[in-house]
């Protein structure tokens, strides 16, 4: 799906681990994750090979420039105990206030094929993910201590 700027969000290649593991371990990115661990690319590219292209229930977009360079992905999840998908996002700091974000979102969002709820866990800190996920339709339906909990129907 391309843009009027070139910007292109497809389904990932497994080429673009390695991207995504930077983007993943990057600082202002981990401090928002739910899992802030850094990992490193032995432990990632293994599982990110297995989970994104060799199961049919978990998904991975992501977003290029116009320089063709991985700049945020979306992962849209299976969880089997609530029969749901779980959603999250990151985009590489550099490009945070341009509208990627929307961009990358929705359209991971609209190329995601099941008919099944998604579903959001955003932290109560992370103001600006908030905003991101309600622009896109989802709707707010919990919360706990840390997180604020947003779904989306298809």
């Amino acid at each position: 799906m391309l843009d009027k700027k070139n910007n292109l969000v497809r389904k990932a290649k497994p080429e673009d681990s390695k991207r995504i593991w930077e983007i993943r371990n990057h600082p202002e990115i981990r401090k928002l994750s739910n899992n802030p661990r850094e990992f490193s690319f032995a432990e990632h590219d293994p599982r990110f090979e297995k989970k994104y292209f060799s199961n049919q229930k978990h998904y991975c977009f992501i977003l290029e420039n116009e320089d063709a360079r991985v700049v945020g992905y979306c992962r849209i999840d299976f969880d089997s105990d609530n029969d749901n998908y779980i959603i999250s996002i990151a985009l590489d700091p550099e490009h945070h206030g341009k509208g990627l974000g929307t961009k990358l979102l929705s359209a991971a969002v609209e190329m995601f094929p099941a008919e099944k709820e998604i579903l959001a866990e955003i932290h109560k800190e992370n103001i600006i993910s908030v905003k991101l996920f309600k622009k896109v339709g989802f709707v707010y339906f919990n919360e706990d201590e840390k997180n604020y909990y947003y779904k989306l129907k298809k």
